[in-house]
């Protein structure tokens, strides 16, 4: 990524903001995630609570914890054209997934998922790990324990999934590949892995 030396975003990425439509999904720390993006130059954000209006501007977030809220919300702005990016906030860490436009629903919001998409995506998450032997992910099976707590909302895990976040966005601008779901991104801050 091309930094100007103020440490912000170069002329190029900032232009190619105003064309970036993105919808990010399912989170918790909506606000922490407005002041990172706005920072970097996004100004027409709108945050839906309930996800019954879905409006198409430069970003839109939309809080959704209930399954068929989520799959209303990725149904209509993949159908649309808009690349969605889901958030978790995971306690101890945090999980992004990017699902691009025309894709079908995720597991985690599909007819056979549970109503609780943080779980989901954890046992996901926890299960590919284990599958493919992936060293330095035991903190997931914590995060389990962890995510039952009130103390979640503000959490370590909130401020990790607005860095993720940010960060994706600023990715997709560039031109940066990206993993997209099945794939994801999933990181805390004491073992960062992948």
């Amino acid at each position: 990524m091309n930094m100007e030396t103020s440490g912000c975003l170069s002329t190029v990425l900032k232009q190619r903001i105003a064309d970036t439509k993105v919808a990010i999904v399912g989170c918790m720390g909506v606000e922490l995630i407005v002041e990172a993006i706005r920072r970097l130059g996004f100004v027409e954000i709108v945050s839906v609570p309930d996800c019954t209006d879905l409006p198409v501007c430069d970003v839109v977030i939309c809080t959704c914890t209930e399954k068929e809220d989520c799959r209303a919300v990725v149904t209509h702005y993949s159908s649309v054209g808009i690349s969605i990016i889901c958030a978790f906030n995971f306690g101890i860490g945090a999980c992004a997934v990017i699902i691009p436009p025309g894709k079908g629903l995720p597991h985690f919001v599909e007819d056979k998922a549970t109503n609780d998409t943080v779980r989901t995506m954890l046992d996901y998450t926890s299960g590919y790990s284990k599958f493919w032997n992936i060293k330095n992910n035991k903190w997931i099976d914590d995060a389990n324990k962890w995510i039952a707590s009130p103390e979640i909302k503000s959490s370590i895990g909130e401020y990790t999934m607005t860095a993720m976040v940010a960060h994706l966005l600023v990715a997709m601008i560039a031109g940066d590949k990206v993993k997209t779901y099945p794939k994801f991104y999933l990181s805390t801050i004491a073992n960062d892995v992948n």
